[in-house]
């Protein structure tokens, strides 16, 4: 019998990970992940998307190191219903940025300097992302180009999630910086 078998309630396996006990977290992780999947599932109706919002939720749960709670399995229905909610909301996003693109109509006639302007800010900006640090412009790249979430980068780069949330900070923050400063520049020209 497994030892985590003998402490089949919740706050006996808090209590163990609270002590540095990494397996009783993954005793919670296996208990709770199907629970989830079916939720999110009754929500998106894409297994692929239920199993990454129930990965996500258990992954918030475990880097908020939260030991002292009444009810584990509200709890992470909580964190779910938020992962749904961002998920939904990007979906919706998304979704409006292709109607509008699809109603604008192309434009037959562009004024010269214009397209010089956005071809130097394309370029400059190109530039930015090359000066970038080498695992920050890596992140950057497989997230902008690639459209892999931050689960997969981290999974790709062998990294944690959080340090590519880190690097994409970084790098969102150092472009920014760059595009305002080219800006002011064209400003005064």
């Amino acid at each position: 019998m497994n030892y985590y078998e003998t402490h089949k309630d919740d706050q006996s396996l808090l209590s163990l990970w609270e002590s540095g006990d990494e397996a009783a977290f993954a005793c919670l992780y296996r208990r709770y992940f199907p629970q989830l999947v079916t939720t999110a599932y009754q929500k998106t109706k894409d297994r692929y998307i239920a199993e990454e919002l129930a990965q996500e939720s258990l992954l918030a749960f475990y880097y908020k190191r939260e030991y002292r709670l009444d009810n584990v399995a509200a709890y992470l229905q909580v964190i779910l219903r938020h992962k749904t909610y961002d998920y939904f909301r990007k979906v919706l996003v998304r979704e409006q940025h292709t109607t509008l693109a699809a109603q604008q109509q192309p434009v037959t006639v562009e004024d010269t300097t214009q397209q010089l302007y956005r071809t130097d800010l394309l370029k400059a900006l190109q530039q930015k992302v090359q000066s970038l640090p080498d695992q920050c412009r890596t992140v950057f790249l497989l997230s902008r180009n690639k459209h892999m979430s931050n689960h997969e980068i981290a999974d790709t780069l062998g990294i944690s999630v959080n340090t590519v949330e880190q690097h994409m900070r970084k790098a969102l923050k150092r472009l920014r910086e760059g595009i305002v400063i080219l800006l002011l520049i064209s400003l005064h020209k």
